[in-house]
């Protein structure tokens, strides 16, 4: 072989040699790994703090919003779950309260919705057997007003709620729940005449 074949071979045998190193070289996928736990720990720590920075006030929410106040916890936990799936689509952490609270609202009006065909369904109870109702009315006011919520529209549930258990301003309610300010308003007010007409039904004689 000449001299300028045996340099052309070597140079095919040092390309191929480093190819090959390239392609069996680990370091890329363990370099991938680490990165995709890193991300995971991120988001897991992320949603730790918001579900320690959201948590109590969101299951006082959901205890206004739910179908039955027992399952407030129940839909709060849910909504975590949610929101670590969604994380990577708020874009700003500031709008993270307000995902939680519109997750916890569509979770109640599925639950909602649910209980009712159920209770259709449900055979029609013993004339001596107490209403839930009666239950719940027996006990403080906080409980009065909780049953008495129940009775209205889901909009105006969750007006009422967001304004005057959380305090929260007219345009906030209106980013949360997507609607105009315009209709908060309406909803607060309509809310808050057939709130106080069924308290009064209820208030002892």
């Amino acid at each position: 072989m000449s001299e300028i074949g045996a340099v052309h071979a070597s140079d095919r045998v040092v390309t191929i040699d480093a190819t090959l190193s390239s392609t069996m070289d680990p370091r890329p996928a363990t370099r991938r790994r680490e990165g995709r736990r890193t991300r995971r720990a991120a988001l897991h720590d992320d949603v730790v703090a918001a579900y320690d920075a959201h948590y109590r006030d969101l299951v006082r929410f959901a205890g206004f919003v739910a179908p039955e106040p027992a399952m407030a916890e129940d839909l709060v936990h849910e909504a975590f779950v949610k929101l670590y799936g969604a994380w990577g689509r708020i874009d700003d952490p500031t709008k993270v309260g307000g995902y939680l609270r519109t997750t916890v609202l569509n979770l109640a009006r599925g639950r909602a919705r649910h209980l009712g065909v159920i209770r259709r369904n449900r055979p029609d109870p013993r004339p001596d057997m107490a209403s839930a109702e009666h239950g719940a009315m027996r006990n403080d006011s906080r409980d009065r007003v909780v049953v008495a919520l129940q009775q209205l529209s889901e909009r105006q549930r969750a007006c009422l709620v967001l304004r005057h258990y959380e305090d929260r301003s007219e345009s906030e309610i209106a980013e949360i729940l997507d609607i105009s300010i315009g209709s908060v308003r309406t909803h607060v007010h309509r809310g808050m005449e057939s709130l106080s007409r069924l308290l009064d039904s209820e208030s002892p004689r």
